[in-house]
C-alpha cells in the first residue's frame, strides 16, 4: 500500500469531506497497489477517513487478494450485510463515493447512512492522480517502450489481403512478447475509409493498396498504461493524403511545444486546433487533442476546449490531433508526453509518414 498516496488523499479530504469510499478498480489500485479480480456483484470497499486509519470492507472469499494490504480488514460472509457493517463504523458527515461504484451499491450505502451528505470521489482524487511520481513515470515509460518496439514490428506485417482483425491480433501478440501484462484497451486497426472513423470497431475488412491505416493501441505494464496512434500508408501516397498528414503533424508539434507549467489544458487544445483550422480542416477535427494517462487510459488532464485545469510538472498525457475525411481516409498522430518544465515525448517511434 502506498501510505504517501493515502496521506495525500486524507489531506485533500480535510475541510471538504469526512470519508472516501473507494471501490475496487483504478482508484483502489492507485491507493493500495492491488487490483483484486473481484466482480461488481459483491460490495468491496477501501474506506479512507479524513482523520482516522483506513480500513477495507470485503467479501471473505477475496481474503488472498488483499493479504498484503496493511490496513484493518473487515471480512463478511455471503448472507451478511456489508452496508450495515459499514454504517456502524462511520460517524455522520460528508462521504465521497467512487465514481465507478455500481448504482445499486451507491444507493444501498446512502440508504444505510441516513443523515449523511454525498458527493463524487473524482472531485478530489482525479487531481491527485494527474501528477505522477517518478515511480509511476518509469512504469509508463516501460509501457511506451513496449508499444514502440511493437510498432517497428507490425509495419513489417502489413500486406495486401490481411484483415484489420488479423493485424490487430498480431500487434497484440507483439505487445505481450515485449513484456506487456495486458492491453491498455482494445486495439484499433482502421483501414481505408474506415480510418475516417475516429473510434472504428476493428473488423474483417481486408487491407489493400492505396489504404491509409490508423493503428491505435496501448500496453499495460504493472498497472500503468501507454497509448499511441500511428497512421501509415499502404502503397503510393496520394497528394491530398500527404497534405492532411503534414497538417496533423504540424498541429501536434504546436500542441507539444505549447505545453508548459501553468498553461491551461484548453490552451494546448487550442494550439493544435488553430493549426488545423488555419488549413481549412477545422470541421474534420472532431475530438479533443488529448487526455491524461496513468492507471487508466483516460484521466486528467483532459486536453479539450473547456478544461481550465493548469498543467503541472509530472503530468503525463497524450497529444493526438486528427483529421477525418468521411468516406476516404483519416490521419491521427498520437504520442505520450510528460511535462518536465517543457513537454517531452515518451514514445520514440517515428512520426514521419511510413509507407509500405
Amino acid at each position: 500500500m502506498s501510505e504517501l498516496k493515502i496521506k495525500k488523499l486524507q489531506n485533500a479530504l480535510k475541510g471538504v469531506a469526512d470519508y472516501a469510499i473507494v471501490n475496487v478498480g483504478p482508484n483502489f489500485f492507485y491507493l493500495t497497489g492491488v487490483w483484486p479480480l473481484a466482480s461488481m456483484e459483491r460490495p468491496f470497499f477501501l474506506v479512507v477517513p479524513a482523520d482516522n486509519e483506513p480500513f477495507i470492507v470485503a467479501p471473505e472469499l477475496y481474503t488472498p487478494d488483499i493479504k498484503n494490504i496493511e490496513v484493518e480488514k473487515i471480512l463478511y460472509k455471503d448472507g451478511e450485510n456489508p452496508f450495515s457493517i459499514l454504517a456502524k463504523r462511520l460517524k455522520k458527515g460528508i462521504v465521497l463515493i467512487d465514481d465507478i461504484m455500481t448504482a445499486s451499491h451507491a444507493l444501498r450505502i446512502q440508504m444505510n447512512l441516513d443523515g449523511y451528505s454525498f458527493d463524487l470521489l473524482s472531485s478530489i482524487i482525479s487531481k491527485l492522480r494527474a501528477v505522477k511520481s517518478e515511480e509511476e513515470v518509469e512504469l509508463i515509460k516501460k509501457a511506451t517502450n513496449i508499444v514502440d518496439k511493437s510498432f517497428k514490428k507490425i509495419v513489417q506485417e502489413i500486406y495486401s489481403g490481411i484483415t484489420e482483425n488479423e493485424l490487430a491480433q498480431v500487434l497484440n501478440e507483439y505487445m505481450m512478447y515485449y513484456g506487456a501484462d495486458g492491453l491498455a484497451f482494445e486495439t484499433i486497426v482502421a483501414s481505408g475509409p474506415n480510418s475516417a472513423e475516429p473510434h472504428h470497431l476493428t473488423g474483417k475488412r481486408k487491407i489493400r493498396k492505396g489504404d491509409a491505416i490508423i493503428i491505435d493501441y496501448g500496453a499495460r505494464y504493472r498497472g500503468y498504461v501507454s497509448d499511441i496512434t500511428r497512421t501509415v500508408y499502404f502503397g503510393s501516397v496520394d497528394t491530398k493524403f500527404l497534405e492532411v498528414y503534414e497538417t496533423v503533424k504540424k498541429a501536434q508539434e504546436a500542441a507539444v511545444n505549447f505545453a508548459k507549467p501553468g498553461v491551461e489544458a484548453r490552451e494546448i487544445d487550442r494550439a493544435a486546433r488553430s493549426v488545423i483550422e488555419a488549413n481549412g480542416y477545422g470541421p474534420n477535427f472532431t475530438h479533443r487533442t488529448g487526455h491524461g494517462i496513468g492507471v487508466e487510459v483516460h484521466e486528467q488532464p483532459f486536453l479539450d476546449s473547456y478544461n481550465t485545469l493548469k498543467i503541472e510538472n509530472g503530468m503525463v498525457f497524450t497529444v493526438e490531433p486528427g483529421i477525418y475525411i468521411e468516406g476516404k481516409f483519416g490521419v491521427r498522430i498520437e504520442d505520450d508526453v510528460i511535462l518536465k518544465n517543457r513537454a517531452e515525448r515518451l514514445t520514440r517511434s517515428s512520426r514521419s509518414l511510413i509507407t509500405i
